[in-house]
């Protein structure tokens, strides 16, 4: 049998870990395994994909691969497995020019399960045409006409909904021209439909081969046994060995090159041109080049002293873009320099305002102290266990995942610290800096795009496809006619099927623990301060805590706009620009934000958040900008206000069709959660009509006042409070600084009496209009919370109702995305709902089958074990030992102690059929429901919901 052999060990110390390398010299295939203690256990395989045409091959295959192999000829076995482990990351991930199928798991059986399942997958998948037609696209007759149909279409035509997504790849693919860069890896809705079945096959045959692959792997497991699994299952089947695929390089060019480009816009708004400036740089595999551009942008772009952010944020007209500095998402490197808001007339000015920045940045660099805070950032990264629902080994695994592809050294991704000492003796040098920029400047590799609004997109989009379609229908034989329509039916039929799970592994309830997930123990509360000591990797955390639920609702939004612009004001004596650049040398991280939650009587708690964390050894450069930036807030800077009001309008105003399904979730539940109700009030529709009045308040000098004086009030308001100081470290870490918190107000008085956070709790039926081209559906009642009786039953409801009923109806035979259900304990609600979907009125009825299959039809035992396995999973999934401990304290505060948890989690592994009949009847009633959708097209079937214009309402009434 083949075996791995190690080519390379490497501790690394602040990881914890210790990097092992293996290649098979029979394939070339390579191991990399990241051995530590974690909980959890991680591993991925990968393989660079380079279509050379936008048909979305690369992305059609990575979801054909997860529909059924040889080993596991099972319809959408990668959804069976998401039901039937305990697994706590599934995903499979197209890059532009990679896909990787990764996982994570804290039980040793499940990884072998899924281990199985992926390698199957990867490198022996069926493809069969019936699941091309269903994930990828097909013709079918809706209504009596000719339509596209298919997930990964209708997933590519919500994706493009943002027009950032637009910007970038019109940016990179003139740029990266004659490479596979040039080309929509994801798939262009108008290019999918030349992808044939064989053409996809093709794809697979020569892309996934262990010649190609890339195996990835990281926990309290040995590499050998790994490797045992991939020699026998893959390695011994699939023999041969080719150089590796590796992206094209683009071509250098002998002058600077222009372009117009049109985005997607709601309404084409006079302001909303850009001007955007790229760069080709060098190879990501170049370690010191990498950092170099990593230190350039920040030097120019951190924070609000840097030169080139501060010329754009000065100049008096539009603001930064949202897409600037080092681009990594490619072979080689991009550094992007732009602006955006801007009037057609500003786009000239704009150019020459970015390139005379640079010039004076090249001529007169910046302070020292600008880049030792980015090395020091880069440190913190390392060390940095935070990062959303992706495991932090596997992020680490992720980004070394390109070296890997590329040929370089995936070490410098795992250990930096070599390169950054370097950088630590070269940026003391002044001619450091000034020679990165000027090399910047006299690259000839750049491209200047001029960015043009445009409210007709999607509809030249959809009227292409119509006009093809309607082409097409017309030149249709009835041979071809009768194909489309067997296809139609044979489909259907697969689709129909009863899936014989019988050949996939499975973790039982039996198997799992009943006893919950263990929680950080919560210290006693000690002069308003909590200190947690878990381990966290070196980095220390502050919060202060300050109780705003007595805030009227009418306020919330001021309350809101105070959080999101405080980090970026004025602090003491130093104007905005002076105090952002002391903040981002004292510390790498600062923030302001609001949490929400409900009370043991099921309350509206509201806390604004002053937050910040560092290295250990940086525990008084916490204290004091905390202490600082609270105590010496100003807001006296009008044009500073006017210039961060804008900013947040138009990110706002120009989302609208992205954020479509939070505005729908949010809309829906707002009349029946307390949480949701907050949440909407400023994040969802009702904050529409707020931002545009507060755009048109910030135009004048007597309308930023008004705004100052309201922002002023709000501070006096919430620094007059006395806030809880909760402090995370490890051993005596957190004690010591939350020593160094020390309160600073004069005065302190505890928050007063909460203020009624509720408005109308009748249900609502709305149809939120943007332009787009997919809906989003959502249907939701009130439930009771994780304490009560029905509570268990209702979140296996969830996932019992997502896995056999919504999955097939919505997503297999729908065309969504995804359809789902889940109960929040944390809200007190129960919702179903669609993403990126073509149906609205096709998908209630779904949902309302959906309640009556739960009623009517028969179901397995082993149906029921795998909804209760998805909800432990969900329950025992690992959290960061800083997150854990404030969710410690987030549960003890809501009055969900050990027996309330171990309460839920028995009801959970004891539900029966019966007890999820009886809770869906007793809570979700039709007549009860809140239906609210973002629909994309206001002219199709409304299934009886209100039309709500959103572009009406960002614009205030004369």
């Amino acid at each position: 049998m083949q075996a791995f052999e190690l080519s390379s060990s490497h501790h690394v110390p602040v990881l914890q870990a210790t990097i092992e390398q293996y290649v098979d010299p029979v394939s070339g295939a390579r191991h990399i395994h990241m051995a530590n203690d974690d909980a959890e256990i991680a591993f991925l395989v990968a393989f660079p994909t380079v279509p050379d045409a936008s048909d979305g091959r690369a992305h059609i295959l990575e979801h054909l691969a997860l529909a059924g192999s040889e080993r596991f000829p099972v319809r959408s076995p990668f959804f069976s497995m998401l039901r039937r482990s305990t697994a706590t990351f599934m995903n499979a991930m197209t890059y532009a020019d990679r896909t990787a199928y990764p996982f994570a798991t804290t039980d040793r059986q499940d990884f072998f399960n899924l281990l199985d399942v992926y390698l199957d997958a990867s490198f022996f998948p069926q493809l069969s045409y019936l699941d091309f037609l269903q994930e990828g696209w097909r013709h079918v007759f809706d209504g009596g006409k000719l339509a596209y149909q298919g997930v990964v279409f209708n997933e590519m035509k919500g994706a493009i909904a943002d027009p950032m997504y637009a910007l970038h790849h019109g940016i990179i693919a003139p740029l990266f021209a004659g490479t596979t860069y040039e080309v929509a890896s994801g798939g262009d809705p108008l290019a999918i439909p030349e992808l044939s079945h064989a053409m996809l096959r093709d794809f697979h045959a020569s892309h996934y081969h262990p010649s190609q692959a890339v195996f990835m792997s990281a926990g309290r497991i040995d590499a050998a046994s790994i490797q045992e699994r991939i020699a026998s299952q893959v390695l011994a089947r699939r023999s041969g060995q080719a150089p590796r695929r590796t992206p094209a390089l683009a071509g250098s060019w002998s002058a600077p090159r222009e372009q117009d480009l049109r985005i997607p816009s709601q309404q084409a708004k006079d302001d909303e041109h850009g001007l955007q400036l790229a760069w080709l740089l060098g190879e990501m595999t170049d370690t010191m080049g990498y950092y170099e551009a990593h230190l350039l942008a920040a030097g120019l772009l951190n924070d609000s002293a840097a030169p080139l952010r501060a010329a754009m944020e000065s100049s008096g007209f539009g603001r930064p873009s949202r897409l600037n500095g080092q681009d990594t998402n490619m072979r080689q490197m991009v550094f992007h320099a732009g602006m955006e808001g801007l009037t057609l007339e500003q786009v000239g000015p704009a150019h020459d305002l970015i390139l005379a920045a640079l010039e004076r940045a090249a001529l007169e660099g910046v302070p020292e102290a600008t880049l030792r805070a980015a090395l020091r950032d880069l440190r913190y990264q390392q060390r940095n266990t935070e990062g959303g629902g992706t495991p932090f080994m596997l992020r680490r695994m992720l980004q070394a995942l390109p070296l890997a592809l590329y040929g370089g050294d995936v070490m410098h991704a795992f250990d930096n610290e070599a390169a950054l000492a370097q950088l630590d003796t070269r940026i003391k040098d002044p001619a450091f800096f000034k020679t990165l920029v000027r090399a910047l400047l006299d690259n000839p590799t750049r491209l200047t795009t001029r960015v043009m609004p445009d409210a007709d997109y999607f509809t030249a989009r959809a009227a292409t496809e119509q006009l093809r379609l309607a082409n097409l229908e017309a030149q249709l034989s009835a041979a071809e006619r009768a194909r489309i329509e067997a296809d139609s039916a044979a489909l259907a039929a697969h689709q129909a099927l009863p899936v014989d799970k019988t050949l996939l592994p499975r973790i039982r309830p039996g198997d799992v623990s009943p006893q919950p997930r263990p929680v950080p123990a919560v210290p006693l509360l000690l002069d308003g301060a909590l200190s947690f000591d878990v381990p966290t990797n070196g980095i220390s955390y502050a919060r202060l805590l300050v109780d705003v639920s007595h805030v009227a609702p009418a306020d919330w939004p001021w309350l809101d706009l105070y959080a999101d612009l405080l980090p970026d004001l004025g602090v003491g004596e130093l104007d905005y620009a002076a105090a952002d650049a002391w903040r981002q040398a004292l510390v790498p991280s600062f923030r302001v934000g609001l949490d929400q939650s409900l009370t043991q009587d099921g309350g509206l708690r509201l806390e604004l958040v002053y937050s910040s964390s560092a290295l250990r050894e940086e525990h008084a450069a916490i204290a004091e900008v905390l202490a600082t930036s609270i105590k010496g807030a100003r807001f006296d800077e009008t044009a500073r206000l006017a210039f961060l009001i804008e900013r947040l309008v138009q990110s706002k105003f120009t989302g609208l069709a992205k954020a479509g399904r939070d505005y729908a979730l949010l809309a829906a539940g707002a009349p029946l959660s307390p949480l949701r109700h907050f949440q909407n009030a400023i994040s969802g529709v009702p904050s529409l009509p707020f931002y545009g009045a507060l755009q048109t308040l910030a135009q004048t000098a007597d309308g930023l006042a008004q705004i100052a004086a309201r922002l002023v009030a709000m501070h006096a308001l919430v620094t007059g409070l006395e806030p809880i100081r909760l402090c995370v470290g490890a051993g005596a870490d957190a004690a010591a600084l939350a020593r160094m918190l020390t309160p600073t107000p004069d005065a302190l008085v505890a928050a007063p009496p909460a203020a009624s956070s509720m408005g109308s709790t009748a249900p609502v039926n709305l149809a939120l209009h943007a332009t787009s081209q997919v809906n989003h559906c959502v249907i939701a009642w009130r439930a009771p919370r994780i304490g009560h009786p029905d509570a268990a039953a209702l979140a296996v409801a969830a996932e019992f109702m997502g896995a056999n009923m919504l999955h097939q109806a919505l997503r297999e035979q729908g065309g969504a995305y995804g359809g789902f259900a889940s109960y929040s304990g944390d809200a007190g609600m129960f919702s179903m709902s669609s993403f990126r979907d073509p149906r609205l009125a096709g998908t209630y009825a779904d949902f309302n089958a959906a309640l009556a299959a739960v009623e009517n039809d028969a179901f397995s035992a082993e149906q029921l074990e795998e909804a209760i396995i998805s909800v432990i999973k969900g329950l025992d999934k690992p959290m960061s030992p800083y997150v854990s401990a404030v969710r410690a304290w987030q549960l003890q505060r809501s009055g969900i102690d050990e027996a309330v948890r171990q309460q839920f989690r028995t009801g959970i592994l004891t539900c029966t059929l019966d007890q999820i009949r009886a809770a869906v009847r007793t809570w979700l009633v039709p007549a009860s429901a809140s239906r609210v959708a973002f629909v994309g097209d206001s002219s199709v079937d409304l299934a009886g919901l209100a039309l709500v214009d959103l572009t009406a309402l960002t614009t205030p009434a004369a």
